[in-house]
């Protein structure tokens, strides 16, 4: 519930006292203080779940790696276990000083911010903070089904060889993310492709590719795939680049650089003279496009139209966190100390209203609105068990702060190919998040300039990971979480739409559904995805648990064995090991085509017409949607009743015959 909404400019005073949390604003400063303990949000926090106790700044950063307190994607939005949450509707950077009561200076913000009081329960707070940013943008069924990607896919031949190693070892997948096909000048040419370079847009038709190309018929190579059931995300970079030396001269980037300094469509410093990234960030003296710039847009997607015209399915929106000092000026007027935060919503924004709703966006930076753009992206973590646990923090964090839908790269980006513990766990974890996605940096990456012997094929794919360390036997257990994912994409969709519809998200911390349940608040290791309770290990030589099961009876879904609720249970986790558990009184609605085994090879099927409902307990309801159907399932010793639509065919199993 909003209990009030102050305009800075206006506020004298304004009390609130709640469940023993005194709240006071004054035109300068914010002070909560009573005897609290657990504060949640911020956005996309890596450092703890649990914030109370930190310094926390309201800030975009770009940071490779070892984010700890930083964040590529920070929310001026928290709440208290007590029941009291704030939401600042502020662009600027400012501090939340957590380390004792929560004290907040005003001084450095806008005259006309809006400061949003929140009271009720965990979900009615996230509930109400997502309705205030925007609505949530539901992705296309296929988004849900495994991503692969490796920044070592230069050209064709190697999305060829990924597409026959997936085949071969029968790991399906719906998507793959390519980062390095462009001419790493313009970022909307596929590298080595033949043409007369132009101001106007280009067309594809403008293009010939020679045999021996790196891309040699791009868009006969996207036909292939869309056939195969696989989509196609290319990798993007807001800026103008400023070629290193070693780099060749590229005559459509510098037709490119002349048009845009000559239009004003890029960012500038109050001097009037072109900002340019500084030195030791990342792509150093490039200008950065000013989104705000009505024309700037029209330019700069004019440029990548024939992309979509080809049959891309989204793009990977890197970057943007360029802004890096106060003195630059944007044509909207505001200033850099307003668009620290802001450029990378304009950025992102853009290219949604750019792609469409039929299309992805999978962006690293973002801020207040995310949700109504993106899926957010974790970006860069280094294979190290340190990483994990951050970055499943991270996960839980930007769930806290209404992003529905969530993704990392599994087994880590960056570094030394991770141990087969480590990657395995993070195939477990990644298996039950919204966007299941492998990824690697570039061969060798930062590290092989310190070491020679890293410069080896860093593929996280679980082929090479089995060639790396010898391990074809595991070839059944991956298949075994691929298949899965694939039987369970009918319940993650359907799942996703009922969050987008109540104002959820996917990924939800036990608190979310069991806000009267004192043990959850400390308790982080679990989280529902949708109504399973996902237990993933994150930790180093784990091999047993604790787990704590809220009120209801809990039945894990591969091996039937049922455990009493509000209480610990330990148990043993293998490494091959999933610990994932379906409510009695709940239903998994699954795509297992004519097997009736779970998990079963379905390949990329995304819309089975037959579906299977394994039914929980002895009565229960379960409210299935997808594109077409919205219905209600309901069961009691042995007889089930379906109202509403369903244009599926629906097979029914009890768990205890399953």
């Amino acid at each position: 519930m909003i209990q009030a909404r102050l305009k800075r400019s206006e506020i004298k005073e304004y009390h609130l006292e709640w469940n023993h949390v005194k709240l006071e604003i004054h035109q300068d400063r914010m002070k909560l203080s009573g005897t609290f303990e657990h504060v949640f949000g911020f956005g996309e926090k890596y450092n703890a779940i649990n914030q109370k106790g930190q310094l926390i700044e309201n800030k975009v950063h770009d940071q490779f790696c070892n984010q700890n307190e930083k964040t590529y994607f920070p929310l001026p939005f928290f709440f208290l276990k007590e029941g009291m949450g704030v939401f600042i509707q502020t662009r600027r950077v400012f501090n939340f000083n957590l380390e004792k009561d929560i004290d907040v200076d005003f001084s450095n913000l806008e005259e006309d911010v809006i400061i949003i009081i929140l009271t009720g329960k965990p979900n009615e707070m996230i509930s109400d903070f997502m309705k205030l940013t925007g609505e949530t943008l539901l992705p296309p069924k296929w988004a849900f089904g495994p991503w692969m990607s490796a920044h070592r896919w230069n050209k064709q031949s190697l999305i060829e060889e990924m597409m026959k190693n997936s085949e071969h070892y029968k790991l399906p997948l719906t998507t793959i993310v390519i980062e390095q096909w462009s001419d790493e000048a313009t970022f909307y040419v596929f590298n080595q492709a033949q043409y007369s370079p132009h101001q106007d847009g280009l067309k594809y038709s403008d293009f010939s590719f020679k045999s021996d190309s790196p891309w040699h018929d791009p868009k006969n190579m996207i036909e292939m795939l869309h056939k195969k059931g696989i989509r196609i995300i290319l990798w993007q970079i807001p800026v103008i680049k400023e070629l290193e030396p070693h780099e060749s001269r590229n005559m459509q980037h510098e037709l490119d650089q002349q048009y845009v300094i000559q239009n004003n469509l890029t960012c500038k410093k109050i001097d009037h003279s072109i900002y340019k990234i500084p030195k030791g960030r990342w792509f150093p003296g490039s200008m950065i496009p000013d989104f705000s710039n009505q024309s700037m847009k029209d330019w700069w997607f004019k440029k990548r139209q024939y992309l979509l015209d080809i049959g891309i399915d989204g793009f990977k929106t890197d970057g943007g966190e360029s802004v890096y000092s106060d003195d630059v000026v944007f044509s909207s007027a505001l200033s850099g100390k307003d668009m620290v935060n802001q450029y990378s919503k304009d950025y992102i924004e853009s290219y949604h209203k750019f792609t469409g709703k039929n299309r992805v966006l999978f962006s690293r930076a973002g801020y207040i609105g995310q949700q109504s753009n993106s899926i957010q992206w974790a970006g860069d973590q280094k294979s190290t068990w340190k990483e994990f646990k951050a970055v499943y923090q991270a996960g839980i964090n930007a769930s806290l702060s209404g992003q529905t839908f969530w993704g990392f790269d599994i087994g880590g980006f960056a570094g030394d190919i991770p141990s087969m513990e480590l990657y395995m766990r993070g195939t477990e974890f990644g298996l039950f998040t919204p966007i299941m996605q492998v990824h690697s940096e570039p061969v060798g990456g930062q590290f092989a300039l310190l070491e020679a012997s890293k410069i080896m094929n860093n593929e996280r794919t679980p082929w090479n990971m089995m060639d790396q360390y010898n391990r074809q036997d595991l070839l059944p257990v991956f298949q075994q979480f691929y298949w899965m994912r694939m039987n369970m994409l009918p319940y993650i969709y359907s799942e996703s739409i009922k969050a987008v519809i109540l104002k959820k998200t996917l990924m939800k911390h036990l608190m979310i559904e069991y806000p009267d349940d004192h043990h959850v608040y400390d308790h982080h290791q679990q989280y529902l995805f949708g109504e399973l309770l996902v237990a993933p290990v994150i930790e180093e030589n784990q091999y047993e648990q604790d787990i704590y099961f809220p009120e209801g009876e809990w039945v894990h879904i591969l091996s039937n064995q049922t455990y009493e609720g509000k209480k610990f249970h330990h148990l043993e986790t293998g490494l091959n090991d999933i610990q994932v558990f379906a409510r009695k009184g709940s239903a998994l609605v699954l795509n297992l085509g004519d097997h009736q085994k779970f998990p079963s090879d379905i390949g990329n099927e995304i819309d089975g017409k037959q579906l299977t409902v394994i039914l929980y307990g002895n009565q229960g309801k379960y409210r299935y949607m997808d594109q077409q159907s919205d219905c209600l399932i309901e069961w009691e010793n042995g007889s089930v009743t379906v109202t509403g639509e369903c244009t599926k065919k629906l097979i029914y199993v009890h768990q205890s015959s399953f």
